[in-house]
């Protein structure tokens, strides 16, 4: 609906559309600031500029659909990287979790250096932070940008640009990333986006969708449920987690579908990403209770650490200068006709 057509029925837009931009008061979230959107369809989520422009709470006509871990929001002076203990620490998941960048997944020594569990980035605090309500011919959308700087004496200097821009009247949002160099030296470059589901979206009525052209677990754990790894189950006290690597099919665009289904709800998440930016995929299950969840998580490598990635060859560098741009779309389905639409370019 255009600007003029929508006033004539509202005060104010922000009846229906907007942000809120507000500060975290009490516990381990204290004076963290925390930004709102929500649109017309009933779509809303939080992000945090001082995590990383990470994501939490989506939901969508109020139901949750992401995941949020015992500790909480937690704001980034309390973290301090220890192996994988200090990331643990700090990990609240949300929907989003952005691990990198010049590094992520496993915790390794990589020559002189002592590389913690998934990356710094994601403790790291925005600047130039910018909200927007932008108006066009064919309606409305909420845009909100933010810049991340990951530097160190002797060490990488990487800029990331972050983008995320909610339509206003439709069921989807995007996340656009562009990676810089700002270095004059080649730098390894890691990133994953730890994409993370949580009850009620979660449940044993949920299908889950991968294009998968080949499945390898991680380990003997995940070995053992590698048969069931697209199952839901109710949790299950003491569940060990279950990763596994996904080799995925994309479509002709070159784009990877991935969609939840929840059919007692009928929603679905559908994620929709580029392959040839992001050719690895990780799938991490945990149906243990108090912790059940489950995380879709793609990447530009694999996630058993730097040290490793640079032995076997896969370990990517951006080069001086160099900029790598990632565009991610997720989109919420809500009836049958929708979710059956959505779900055809898996059977083809």
């Amino acid at each position: 609906m255009q600007k003029n057509a929508l006033l004539r029925y509202v005060g104010s837009a922000e009846q229906l559309l907007g942000m809120k931009d507000y500060t975290i008061n009490g516990g381990k979230a204290s004076g963290m600031r925390a930004i709102e959107l929500y649109n017309a369809t009933g779509l809303s989520f939080t992000v945090l500029p001082d995590r990383g422009m990470d994501i939490t709470g989506l939901s969508f006509r109020g139901i949750n659909l992401s995941f949020l871990s015992k500790t909480g929001l937690t704001a980034p002076q309390f973290f301090t990287e220890d192996r994988d203990k200090g990331f643990f620490k700090s990990f609240f998941a949300g929907f989003l979790t952005t691990c990198g960048l010049s590094y992520m997944g496993a915790h390794c020594r990589d020559g002189e250096e002592n590389l913690g569990l998934h990356g710094v980035i994601s403790n790291t605090p925005a600047y130039e932070v910018c909200p927007e309500v932008l108006w066009e011919e064919n309606g409305s959308a909420l845009t909100l940008s933010g810049k991340l700087r990951q530097a160190q004496v002797f060490g990488e200097h990487l800029l990331m640009q972050r983008r995320i821009t909610l339509a206003g009247e439709e069921n989807r949002f995007t996340i656009e990333d562009r990676i810089e160099n700002l270095d004059f030296v080649p730098v390894p470059f890691m990133l994953l986006y730890h994409i993370n589901f949580g009850y009620p979206m979660l449940s044993p009525q949920c299908e889950l969708l991968l294009p998968s052209l080949s499945i390898t677990p991680r380990d003997k754990q995940a070995e053992e449920g590698l048969s069931a790894s697209d199952k839901i189950t109710e949790p299950v006290d003491g569940f060990k987690e279950q990763v596994f690597f996904h080799k995925m099919r994309p479509d002709r665009q070159g784009k990877v579908h991935a969609m939840l289904i929840n059919h007692k709800l009928l929603t679905a998440l559908e994620l929709i990403y580029p392959i040839a930016q992001l050719p690895c995929f990780t799938q991490w299950k945990c149906m243990k209770s108090g912790e059940y969840v489950l995380g879709l998580e793609p990447g530009n490598c694999h996630v058993m650490g730097r040290a490793l990635a640079k032995k076997d060859g896969s370990l990517q560098y951006l080069k001086p200068g160099q900029q790598q741009s990632i565009r991610m779309e997720i989109k919420i389905h809500h009836s049958l006709k929708e979710i059956n639409r959505a779900r055809a370019v898996f059977e083809t």
